[in-house]
């Protein structure tokens, strides 16, 4: 069965029409909240920001401490240092994606889900965190790890644009990076959910890191079920 030309080219327009309203939305989103920014940066509290613009206090603490920008290729799969340690090979966006497990891809893919249900407008440790709890951490309750998560980092109000990547964290991106690291100095090509959840708990003020902590994970309890 073939598809009517007319009624497919109509659909085509319709979604890019869609595509340049999506787009609009996010840069008139990131222009918004740059303004949130430069209000507290002038001297506004949270709370006289949140009454004169009808939100909640918890939503414009994150907004004005969460990530700036519009997604796009992330500066933590280019290259650089870390850790005082030179990433081999000139690591490019190919590079790192490639180097992701298919644990890893999945717990990539629950952490969007995550930041779905929390309302969050990036892609944080405690959505790393939260999706491999949902996957199985040894001693960890899901439950107990999300509502950690809800009391240190609330809630958002507004919706992601559907199909639209959210922004990492900057330590996020350092977590992931020490994952790779990890795995690289370990003679290995790809890294998992075991490297991730390692960099995470060794991340000292990430909430991902936090919780995981104030749940009983410790690094060096890791590292013994990893040598077992």
């Amino acid at each position: 069965m073939t598809l009517d030309e007319h009624i497919l080219a109509e659909a085509k327009e319709v979604r890019q029409h869609l595509v340049d309203l999506e787009t609009q939305t996010a840069h008139t989103r990131v222009d918004y909240h740059a303004a949130i920014k430069k209000l507290h940066a002038a001297g506004g509290s949270l709370r006289e920001i949140a009454e004169a613009l009808e939100l909640s206090h918890q939503r414009v603490h994150q907004i004005v401490d969460g990530p700036a920008g519009l997604p796009g290729p992330q500066p933590w799969m280019r290259g650089g240092r870390k850790h005082g340690r030179r990433h081999r090979g000139g690591r490019n966006r190919q590079y790192f994606v490639a180097r992701f497990d298919d644990g890893a891809r999945e717990v990539m893919v629950e952490a969007q889900k995550e930041a779905d249900s929390l309302k969050h407008p990036y892609l944080g440790t405690e959505h790393l965190m939260l999706a491999l709890a949902k996957r199985g951490i040894e001693g960890v309750s899901y439950d107990a790890a999300r509502k950690q998560v809800i009391e240190q980092a609330g809630e958002g109000d507004e919706q992601w644009i559907a199909g639209l990547p959210r922004p990492f964290t900057p330590r996020a991106k350092r977590v992931l990076e020490s994952a790779l690291d990890d795995a690289v100095d370990a003679g290995r090509e790809q890294f998992g959910p075991d490297d991730i959840l390692l960099a995470l708990v060794s991340d000292s003020r990430g909430v991902g890191g936090e919780v995981l902590r104030n749940l009983g994970v410790t690094a060096e309890q890791l590292r013994g079920q990893t040598a077992r």
